[in-house]
């Protein structure tokens, strides 16, 4: 008895229901779901029991270009798939009484064990008709308060003004009782241009004469008692049932006041910009300076290992390779002895300048600290960072330094050292290509060793 009530209380509601398996059979329907599928197409055997819904959905997905059928489509499959509890979709559904428009909701139910959904239609049509009058209402109600607080002018199919209210008088220091053929006694001029408006360009004459709307032109006038402002100028057509024009509405707001502000306001921020454009130059020098050595212009020891961790993790993180070269200007101590310090920084600075041309962006290349130099190639394996050494090396030899009419030639040693699978620091990798370039000044200098165990 239970089970005949509840089929009748559910036979009897508005919305049609219908019973889905979890493969996406309807294996039941309601009475308004019947009525519904009739009136749809459907089977009056069968109501649409026994079709997949899944598959209705999927054809009417590939057919339309809505995408209401794929929402229904992908949120069935995600409570099927338990990625969700329910389901909620608004549609539209042409009928020959014109449109109409639904709510679908689809949620889990468990009946003597077994899962369904459960996909319940609710007609909201006439919940849509009344949102519908109530925002053309709105926007009718918009625009007649938009109006009121400003200048309005209504005129009649002529052209003539029939009425001016008196902010639109007090905006033109009066009035010009005139017709269309004398619009171009209104001295305006648009303010983008700075171009004077001719009599058929102002926007009651357009509206008169064309039915064109417009809305918002800036336009900066003289005034009848002589004064100049700024206004919005805006003009609407008026039509009767047959759509033939029988007047205009012109509406005007003074907006001098809120330009001149624009202007100050522009002019502040332009000071605001152009000191924040000021300070951050100052704060992108003093930023350089904090990561930069002052004598080479490289990157400095800290900022090498800022970036070098970074860089350190991607290698182990991607298994990528990554080489570390360190070198040092040979027998520097003695070019300083011999030559005077300025000829050190000279040479320090050339090195470094011929070094730095050898590396690619992706490098990081710093002074290490004196006279040593460190260099990070990612995806750089031994082979190829003992390359850019032994290029590095040659560059320097070849380079020629003059002091006081005298030349002055340096060489470099250099060590590498790649990325083990047991590096958990970067430390130990430097700590290697550090023993690799004691092994080049031990082999007598002026060559590239690369780290060897033992």
């Amino acid at each position: 008895m239970k089970q005949a009530l509840a089929s009748d209380v559910i036979d009897a509601l508005s919305v049609e229901i219908a019973v889905l398996d979890l493969r996406g059979t309807i294996v039941a329907v309601n009475e308004p779901w019947k009525r519904f599928a009739c009136a749809h197409g459907g089977d009056a055997d069968t109501f649409y029991v026994g079709a997949n819904y899944l598959e209705v959905c999927e054809a009417a997905a590939r057919r339309g270009d809505d995408g209401y059928a794929q929402a229904m489509l992908d949120g069935l499959r995600g409570i099927l798939h338990e990625a969700r509890d329910g389901h909620t979709i608004e549609y539209p559904l042409p009928s020959p009484d014109g449109p109409r428009w639904f709510v679908a909701h689809v949620t889990r139910l468990m009946h003597e064990g077994a899962p369904y959904l459960a996909v319940v239609h609710e007609d909201i049509t006439a919940r849509k008709l009344v949102e519908q009058q109530l925002q053309e209402a709105e926007a009718l109600r918009r625009k007649v308060l938009e109006a009121l607080p400003v200048g309005v002018w209504i005129m009649d199919a002529q052209g003539q003004i029939i009425h001016g209210n008196s902010a639109g008088q007090r905006i033109w220091g009066g009035a010009l009782y005139v017709g269309p053929e004398r619009y171009g006694e209104y001295k305006g001029w648009w303010l983008g241009t700075g171009r004077r408006i001719a009599a058929d360009e102002w926007a009651a004459a357009r509206a008169i004469r064309k039915g064109e709307t417009s809305i918002d032109e800036e336009v900066r006038i003289e005034c009848f008692d002589g004064s100049s402002k700024i206004i919005l100028n805006s003009g609407l057509p008026l039509r009767d049932a047959a759509g033939a024009i029988t007047g205009a509405i012109i509406v005007n707001q003074d907006i001098t006041a809120r330009k001149a502000a624009e202007e100050k306001l522009r002019q502040a921020n332009a000071a605001i910009d152009a000191m924040n454009r000021e300070l951050q130059q100052v704060l992108a020098r003093e930023q350089t300076k904090a990561r930069t050595d002052e004598l080479t212009g490289l990157d400095n020891r800290r900022y090498f290992f800022e970036l070098a961790e970074q860089m350190f993790a991607v290698s182990q993180r991607y298994r990528t390779p990554l080489s570390v070269l360190l070198f040092d200007i040979d027998e520097f101590k003695h070019c300083n002895d011999a030559y005077g310090h300025q000829a050190g920084d000279a040479v320090l600075r050339q090195v470094a300048g011929i070094a730095r041309g050898y590396t690619r962006e992706a490098d990081i290349i710093a002074r290490y600290g004196g006279e040593e130099f460190i260099v990070m190639l990612p995806n750089t394996a031994a082979d190829g960072a003992c390359s850019v050494a032994e290029a590095m090396r040659h560059g320097v030899a070849a380079a020629v330094q003059r002091i006081d009419g005298r030349e002055l030639r340096v060489t470099i040693s250099s060590g590498v050292a790649e990325i083990l699978p047991g590096d958990d620091t970067l430390d130990r990798l430097v700590r290697r290509a550090d023993q690799a370039l004691y092994a080049a000044k031990r082999a007598g200098r002026n060559c590239v060793r690369i780290y060897t165990a033992g």
